[in-house]
């Protein structure tokens, strides 16, 4: 036991040590919720690099989804007769993407998981809903591979309303990053559901 002198300089050195240690697991929190909680980066142009893929963006087309040409002005097919159809209110928007290998070694990716879309008229991000690169998920030293990125967007209430601005989003080894996607010209096309 010591004096009670020392006793008051030990008690206020571990409640010391101790505040610190608190303000120091906040301050970490904090930082791990706001880069949690924050959105990700949107990438200057039309591409952007993360874990050895280099992702560019092109051309978008929007997919007609209900309309048989049949030579005599078209006919709109059933939902039932087109399963993976979107959903009565959406359009299926084509991003066309080039993935280029930036290491000396083969890259793995997962387009499902690696890939949404964000803005528009969503607060929430939106899978993948098709693809043209299918089963392929890995490519070789310096190699590149063109495809065509599908998601279901829901469409304006009144036809006139431009669509708010859309990112491609995606995200690789922890990281994210948005990339702005151009509209393409023309109208949406129309999907009624029956």
């Amino acid at each position: 036991m010591g004096t009670p002198a020392r006793r008051g300089i030990g008690t206020r050195s571990t409640a010391v040590v101790v505040s610190v240690a608190v303000l120091t697991l906040v301050s970490l929190s904090l930082l791990a919720w706001t880069k949690l909680a924050a959105p990700p980066a949107v990438a200057a142009g039309p591409a952007a690099t993360m874990g050895g893929l280099r992702v560019e963006v092109s051309k978008t087309e929007w997919a007609p989804m209900n309309m048989v040409m049949d030579g005599r002005g078209g006919f709109v097919m059933p939902d039932d007769m087109m399963p993976g159809a979107p959903e009565s209110g959406r359009v299926r928007l084509g991003v066309g993407v080039t993935l280029v290998n930036t290491r000396s070694g083969t890259e793995t990716f997962d387009l499902p998981g690696e890939f949404t879309i964000t803005g528009g008229l969503e607060t929430e991000a939106h899978p993948l809903a098709a693809d043209t690169i299918g089963e392929l998920s890995r490519l070789g030293p310096g190699s590149a591979m063109q495809g065509t990125l599908y998601f279901d967007l829901t469409v304006p209430a009144d036809p006139a309303q431009p669509l708010p601005p859309l990112y491609l989003q995606w995200s690789r080894d922890g990281d994210a990053v948005r990339i702005p996607v151009q509209l393409p010209g023309g109208e949406m096309p129309e999907h009624h559901g029956h």
